[in-house]
């Protein structure tokens, strides 16, 4: 079991932190529609003109887009699930926002897809009453689900804008271990070439690898031998 944690640790913690999200999800529409069922109205007010709580049957996507078509947006939740969870299991080493980022994506779809499949419709209860009050705009009424889908796919963008390297998701690290190896031609090391190639990738990817400093004593010492071997056939008399 110790192993398996090791080998598999990412995997583990993702899973827990998708399983949260989910288990939050399900549980406050589960206690939000307890409450409201019996409530005058189904309504209760958290913050008057601020913030309320309605129980809501939503037969569409999030916020009540696409409302009746229930069984087209199954189907396509359940692709774009199955697509976001190829991606998380096939790479590994993609950035960890990327990975957050589906995981919130993810988490607050399948919460959703789950009520679709039991009710025939989302359980909503969030009323953003203050949207209404300060700016006039009447918000549909959403859930635990939607916000999380809203951050991941925030995530999704600031990483693309802002986050996104070449390689992010060829399994290279960024810098470190990783780091281009020093360019050496032939003309400055002709006789060992390859063997200060090998050396210069070592771990750090630096440019004073020990293979390095072992060549260019060589060479020191080669030329000094051909010096003195020059000056002798100079001195020789024909």
């Amino acid at each position: 079991m110790a192993e398996f944690l090791k080998k598999y640790r990412v995997f583990v913690f993702e899973a827990l932190f998708g399983v949260a999200v989910l288990a939050v999800d399900l549980l406050s529409k589960t206690a939000a529609f307890d409450i409201l069922e019996n409530a005058p109205g189904n309504t209760v007010t958290v913050a008057e003109g601020i913030f309320s709580i309605t129980l809501a049957r939503n037969y569409g996507a999030s916020f009540g887009i696409f409302d009746g078509r229930t069984e087209l947006l199954t189907a396509i939740t359940a692709i774009g699930l199955a697509a976001a969870l190829f991606i998380l299991l096939f790479r590994p080493h993609s950035p960890k926002i990327f990975r957050y980022a589906l995981l919130c994506v993810i988490g607050g779809g399948v919460g959703n897809l789950i009520d679709r499949i039991a009710f025939g419709y989302v359980r909503d209860f969030i009323d953003y009453t203050f949207l209404q009050t300060f700016f006039g705009i009447d918000f549909a009424i959403g859930n635990i689900a939607d916000i999380f889908v809203i951050i991941g796919m925030a995530m999704l963008i600031v990483y693309m804008i802002f986050g996104y390297r070449e390689g992010d998701f060829s399994g290279k690290k960024r810098g470190g271990k990783t780091g281009a190896c020093p360019v050496t031609t032939e003309e400055e090391y002709p006789s060992d070439s390859d063997a200060i190639s090998e050396d210069a990738c070592g771990e750090t990817g630096s440019a004073d690898a020990p293979g390095t400093d072992k060549l260019t004593d060589k060479d020191a010492a080669g030329r000094d031998e051909l010096s003195s071997d020059g000056g002798s056939d100079v001195g020789s008399p024909n």
